[in-house]
């Protein structure tokens, strides 16, 4: 979905717009038993949304699609969607379109198979929508807790504690399950031959639609009760609707919910049962079009003081496409997971999370394991979770870093709702997917606060016993002394052979199918795609006010290392799939990429990547730091400080009250523009910015900045490199703003 009329690069990566906002939030105690309630509400530009009527349009070749635009204030534009035509199948993607004076400019757009469709001037007609958040509570002495949320965020969706967390898994950045539309599938009566496009659950709108702090705008209409009937009991009932900002309050598509009973049955055994629940329904009658049931029972046992072991056993039932009952289809599957975790010194760790055992303040020794396997059937359809991104690693987990995690980002008034702690948990992948088996094997131990070193490694494989992936990982930190700190990290990731014209790394989210290279120049068959990774950093403290660190990186990781920004930006899709299931014909998108001849292919060369930093405190008040990357990988873009930069950073604070910063980076980089018009040569890029912070009292703040920050001073949720180090954007942006925040 490219746009070439506002953004016009897909999905914006910072906002532009300069806009007011005021936002009034009002709670009760939260700690006191009874009646409470929280409401949040919003006057900004993605209060102020609007419609178009439906319409159908008719295209020159004959086909037709129902179209309504819809339109967002913040860019002033309409937003673009794909659209499926009723007829043939064929596709095209919504423009963002101009609105002027509450009408649409006329669009002529082009279908996917040559088809001319022409969307006329069209009237929007506007809404506000200040309320985001309210709820109301009821509380009585933690032994029962009562939320009815008629507005909420993704955050209010439910998370099972299960082993296999079968209600909203998900990698931190993504949206979340239970905010994801159903769409009804189609019947493609001119289509030839004679097809169907199976219903789908799509997060087009979910995952795009965000505010300027990265908060998610689809809300969730619901209530979630938990209870204590006993001390050793715990039960938990969640049930929710989402709502898009361009729906009325009183349209859904689909209703999800999600119930969890956790039991103490000693003190070294606990059992558990979950079940959830997922209907999607038509959108013309309201009839149910699908149906998703869950159940699950698990069991932890702490067999010794110190070790446990849990196991989960769940299976799915599913009906997809009821209200066309020729091309109904069904799915059951099986999953099975079990864990073996232990701490030693022993510790009782029945109720605490692998990620939650942590060294105690002054212990001398601390060790920690964990061994698990997983299967989950090919027909295994958990529909409040996904394990698409939880499979593999993060991007940033695969480098060195000396920075501290997710405090770059944040300054004044807001902190982060989410710490490192929060996040650490999906640097590493563990494999686990549907139609996958999967064993690992994790030892974590620290030597008195000063030696750190984590082993990890994962096999995994087809439920048909098809070679996936071993990945293999070391990391070690040495704090050598008050001055010295020294890290290694080593990973291998052996992979099976490439099959011809096949990306062995980038996959489509939504089915886990591999891409498929479309370039004059597509991967060969039989190759090696297996990556080798060795890194090793030093800091040292020349002195209280200066110290240095530099990091050697070897390695073939063209992809991974870099979240395959920005390569796998060069995607795209065509409804052209035709397949064939228990006699009937289905029709679904094909993803593959394209221009992949100007990134290296399997197998992997090896190079070098070298990394400087120099921080400098010559005062209490001021603070500059230096950086510079070598990266002989030239189309490492600005999603971390991999990327080929000199960057300068200065903070001064010359009072409590005011505070001054400047950030400039000189960067060099393969333009994704220029490259994919054949130019190779890399070109400088050159960004400021600048920002005073003045702080009156504790409450409020005056903040005044130029161009565009790598800090996302304003960004309640990160979802690139929690270590800093990115950019939202490589030029400077000519761009100045002025905002007043105040806590009342």
């Amino acid at each position: 979905m490219q746009s070439t009329d506002s953004l016009n690069r897909r999905e914006k990566t910072f906002d532009p717009a300069i806009y007011d906002r005021l936002k009034l939030a009002i709670d009760t105690d939260p700690a006191k038993d009874g009646f409470g309630f929280h409401t949040g509400i919003f006057v900004d530009p993605w209060a102020f949304t609007g419609t178009s009527d439906t319409l159908l349009l008719v295209g020159a070749g004959g086909d037709s699609a129902r179209v309504q635009l819809k339109y967002w204030s913040n860019t002033s534009h309409t937003l673009n969607e794909t659209v499926y035509t009723l007829q043939n199948g064929d596709s095209f993607n919504l423009p963002e379109i101009k609105v002027k004076d509450g009408k649409t400019v006329p669009t002529t757009i082009t279908t996917t198979w040559g088809n001319i469709i022409t969307i006329p001037e069209m009237k929007i007609h506007r809404d506000f929508q200040p309320v985001r958040e309210l709820w109301f509570d009821y509380k009585n002495d933690d032994s029962l807790k009562l939320r009815v949320f008629p507005f909420a965020t993704e955050a209010q969706a439910y998370t099972s504690d299960d082993p296999l967390r079968l209600s909203n898994n998900r990698m931190f950045w993504e949206d979340s399950p239970w905010i994801r539309r159903w769409q009804t599938g189609n019947y493609n009566s001119s289509a030839a031959p004679v097809s169907f496009r199976k219903g789908y659950w799509d997060n087009s709108i979910s995952y795009m639609v965000r505010d300027s702090g990265g908060v998610r705008l689809t809300s969730l209409r619901g209530l979630t009760l938990e209870g204590k009937p006993t001390d050793s009991t715990h039960f938990t009932t969640s049930w929710a609707t989402p709502k898009d900002p361009w729906q009325d309050y009183s349209d859904y598509d689909n209703i999800s919910g999600a119930t969890r009973l956790v039991t103490a049955v000693s003190d070294n055994l606990k059992i558990g049962a979950t079940h959830t629940m997922r209907i999607g329904f038509t959108e013309d009658e309201q009839k149910t079009d699908m149906r998703n049931q869950v159940i699950a029972a698990d069991a932890t046992f702490e067999f010794i003081e110190g070790a446990k072991a849990s196991a989960e056993v769940a299976h799915s039932n599913s009906q997809y496409d009821l209200s066309s009952p020729e091309f109904e289809t069904k799915a059951r599957g099986n999953a099975y997971l079990f864990s073996l975790v232990a701490r030693y010194p022993a510790k009782p760790i029945l109720d605490t999370s692998y990620d939650a055992i942590q060294p105690d303040k002054g212990e001398p020794y601390m060790s920690k394991l964990r061994f698990f396997a997983a299967h989950m059937d090919e027909g295994f359809d958990p529909a409040l979770s996904s394990y698409r991104q939880t499979r593999r690693d993060s991007f940033w987990s695969r480098h060195i870093h000396f920075n501290r995690p997710l405090e770059y980002f944040y300054q004044g008034l807001y902190y982060p709702p989410m710490k490192y702690d929060d996040v650490r948990p999906f640097a590493i992948g563990n494999g686990i997917d549907i139609g996958r088996d999967a064993l690992g094997l994790r030892w974590e131990a620290s030597w008195d606060q000063k030696v750190d070193n984590l082993f990890d490694i994962r096999n995994v494989r087809t439920t048909e016993g098809k070679f996936v992936e071993t990945v293999t990982r070391d990391e070690l930190t040495w704090r050598v002394n008050e001055r010295l700190t020294a890290k290694a990290l080593g990973i291998y990731q052996h992979m099976p052979r490439t099959k011809g014209g096949v990306d062995p790394f980038l996959y489509d989210p939504e089915t886990g199918e591999y891409l498929t290279d479309w370039s004059s120049d597509p991967i060969d068959d039989g190759k090696d795609p297996s990556l080798k990774t060795g890194s090793v950093g030093l800091e040292y403290a020349l002195t209280d006010w200066l110290s240095v660190n530099g990091v050697y990186e070897r390695t073939n990781d063209y992809t991974l290392a870099y979240d395959n920004f920005p390569r796998g930006i060069l995607n795209s899709a065509q409804p052209s799939l035709a397949y064939s299931e228990y006699g009937n014909t289905y029709l679904r998108d094909r993803a593959f990429l394209y221009d992949q001849q100007y990134f290296p292919q399997p197998p992997y060369e090896f190079y070098n990547i070298f990394k400087l930093g120099m921080r400098i405190m010559p005062v209490d008040k001021l603070e500059v730091y230096l950086d510079y990357t070598r990266n002989q990988f030239d189309q490492a873009g600005q999603i971390s400080d991999d990327m080929n930069h000199i960057g300068l950073e200065v903070g001064y604070l010359p009072t409590e009250k005011l505070g001054l910063y400047l950030r400039y980076t000189y960067s060099i980089w393969n333009d994704l523009d220029r490259l994919v018009a054949g130019d190779t040569k890399s070109v400088g890029h050159h960004n400021v910015f600048l920002a005073g912070r003045y702080r009156p009292s504790e409450d409020d703040e005056l903040v005044l900045e130029y161009g565009v920050s790598p800090n996302y001073p304003l960004m309640e949720l990160s979802s690139t490199n929690p270590f800093g180090g990115g950019l939202q954007t490589i030029d400077t942006q000519h761009i100045i703003r002025l905002y007043y925040r105040r806590k009342f």
